[in-house]
């Protein structure tokens, strides 16, 4: 199975690069800002609510001192009230007097409607005029459950010197009646048992119970004794006095826990004042500003997903084409490609190898090049000039080569091939290409070896040929000049046919090499051109050297060496696979394994118990 490793990297890095800076920003920013207005909003609430409850209270307590002042009035001889029940019994005069006297000495603009009831009479007495019992029930009742608890209200059982009793006049089920506040008192020269009540409506007591602007806001004034609601204002009165009278103090709107009910109780009396917040409040606002901002994250977070996935797509298809067609089961897509770039470069080293075999046998022995093996091997067709420079006393080293082959092939668009002359300071370079006039490539031969500073040595340059088969005449050229030159010199070089190897020479070589290999192998930047350049040759002659000598590549000497070395570290030692291809010279323990189990036939691990256990 492929282990998409530069998949996985990639988008993770995506998701910690986009999505999630965008997560940790709403989530601490929205968050942050949403409590403090939730917080900002709930104090103003309670705020409020104490303003009303605090003006409620001034408001019963001035009706209890008018209450006092009418009872300590009416004990004076001259008040109205003075003779009491039994003097006002039947007495329609005084009657009239006393609802004159009221209506003259304690007018109220703050309530509307006030009264004197007197139990034993059943009969109230009003400014300017009476109403009996049964009147006032008919007009303020219209069920018998509402006659009852008027009733209640006005009867004599509830009495207690200077108590407080509430009704209502919302018993339509519509919570915008009035209020009815009651205290009980005495009058008259008998202490006459009296109730002086109070009609309020929400337009009388403006100041502490009207909502004073439209907030979205309920008011409830509520009879927790009875858990009854006494009256009710504000933008939609009762709507939620259900909620109200169940005590649901919180409401789940938009996946957020919001308080929607405020209260604060009386200080005189078993009253509590209700604010409850409907949806269109500020704090509705702020609910809908919640989720329109969590709709917002989650389109977001979206948005970014697709854009992650689609730059993906975009980063990771070249890798998925370069790596679509290829096999492997361990490591990443960079590890799988290195190993096939490293596979590849060891195939293109063999194939260059094999060029430079065809050249220099074709140059050396006249082995002849057919053109079905140089069109398998690469070769240009379109290049149809061949030519021969011949460096004397000198030898590139791999570096050198690689550096010249580049520059010739992108400066002239022609192939250069490079090697030394075994056993001799020469070097020979073997050009292919599109022209046949060859002094420019010439010029900038002599001067790069100028400017890599390569003196003591002379560069020649061979005829050049249309044909590859003709290719030996233009070495032989380079030949001719030298002879030429020093014909002494190059006596016993005349025919290139008859050169003989020098075998001690290469003997000597190899046991160096090796020495060389036994004391380095374990490192694993160690490399084929190293070598070569260590020692002054070329690459190809490293190569050819370790072919005729040593029997085997030198690619394939080096991993045996090494495997070789890997296998004592597993038998022997409790170190790691992955440390052991450190200490045997691999560039890593993915590469290690999969060459272990081409070469040995099982993973590390697998050796390591097999043969332990033999």
């Amino acid at each position: 199975m492929k282990k998409r490793k530069y998949l996985y990297r990639l988008a993770t890095i995506m998701i910690l690069a986009l999505v999630v800076p965008v997560i940790l920003f709403f989530n601490f920013f929205w968050k942050k800002s949403f409590h403090e207005m939730e917080e900002t909003n709930e104090v103003f609430y309670e705020k409020r609510l104490e303003a009303y409850i605090s003006l409620y209270d001034q408001k019963i307590k001035e009706l209890a001192t008018f209450t006092a002042a009418i009872s300590a009035d009416s004990k004076k001889p001259g008040n109205g009230l003075w003779i009491g029940a039994e003097g006002l019994k039947e007495n329609y005069f005084q009657y009239y007097m006393v609802t004159k006297e009221l209506e003259e000495k304690y007018t109220r603009y703050d309530v509307s409607e006030w009264g004197v009831y007197i139990y034993d009479l059943k009969k109230f007495i009003q400014p300017g005029a009476t109403m009996s019992f049964e009147s006032f029930i008919d007009r303020y009742a219209s069920t018998e459950e509402d006659k009852e608890q008027l009733e209640e209200f006005l009867s004599v059982n509830n009495y207690s010197n200077t108590k407080i009793i509430y009704n209502t006049t919302n018993f339509l089920g519509n919570y915008d009646g009035n209020l009815l506040v009651g205290i009980c008192t005495r009058i008259g020269a008998n202490n006459d048992s009296a109730l002086i009540y109070f009609r309020l409506s929400t337009t009388d007591i403006e100041d502490s119970l009207a909502i004073i602007d439209n907030q979205g806001i309920e008011y409830y004034l509520l009879d927790k004794s009875e858990n009854r609601i006494l009256l009710a204002w504000g933008d939609t009165v009762g709507e939620n006095a259900e909620a109200v009278l169940n005590n649901e103090v919180w409401r789940e709107a938009a996946g957020v826990k919001q308080k929607v009910m405020y209260q604060k109780e009386s200080a005189y009396t078993h009253l509590n004042l209700i604010a409850y917040v409907s949806e269109d409040s500020i704090q509705g606002n702020i609910m809908d500003y919640a989720h329109d901002m969590r709709t917002l994250l989650t389109f977001t977070i979206i948005l970014l997903l697709l854009i992650c996935l689609a730059a993906l797509y975009v980063a990771y298809k070249p890798i998925q084409e370069l790596t679509s067609e290829l096999d492997y089961s361990e490591g990443g897509e960079f590890e799988l490609i290195r190993n096939v770039l490293y596979d590849r470069h060891i195939r293109i080293e063999e194939q260059e190898m094999l060029i430079m075999d065809l050249l220099l046998n074709h140059l050396i022995y006249g082995v002849p090049i057919s053109e079905k093996r140089l069109k398998r091997l690469g070769l240009e067709e379109a290049m149809h000039y061949y030519c021969v420079f011949l460096l004397d006393g000198y030898v590139l080293v791999s570096s050198e080569s690689e550096k010249i082959i580049k520059d010739i092939e992108q400066t002239f668009q022609s192939r250069l091939f490079v090697t030394d002359w075994q056993g001799e300071e020469r070097s020979i370079l073997i050009l292919f290409t599109r022209d046949s006039d060859i002094a420019a490539v010439g010029e900038y031969l002599s001067r790069w070896l100028e400017e890599c500073y390569i003196s003591d040595c002379a560069l020649y340059s061979g005829k050049v040929v249309e044909k590859l088969d003709d290719i030996r005449l233009s070495l032989r050229s380079c030949f001719e000049q030298i002879k030429k030159k020093n014909v002494k010199e190059q006596k016993e070089k005349d025919d290139i046919n008859i050169q003989t190897p020098k075998e001690k020479q290469n003997v000597k070589m190899k046991e160096e090499i090796l020495a060389y290999l036994e004391l380095n192998y374990r490192d694993a930047n160690l490399s084929q051109v190293q070598v070569a350049d260590h020692f002054r040759i070329s690459n190809y002659t490293l190569s050819r050297l370790f072919k005729n000598q040593v029997g085997v590549g030198f690619a394939e000497y080096l991993v045996s060496k090494r495997l070789e070395c890997a296998k004592e570290l597993l038998l022997t030692t409790s170190y790691s696979v992955q440390e052991i291809s450190v200490m045997a010279g691999f560039s890593s323990v993915n590469y290690f394994s999969r060459t272990f189990k081409i070469y040995v036939g099982m993973s590390p691990s697998a050796f390591r118990v097999v043969e332990k256990n033999l």
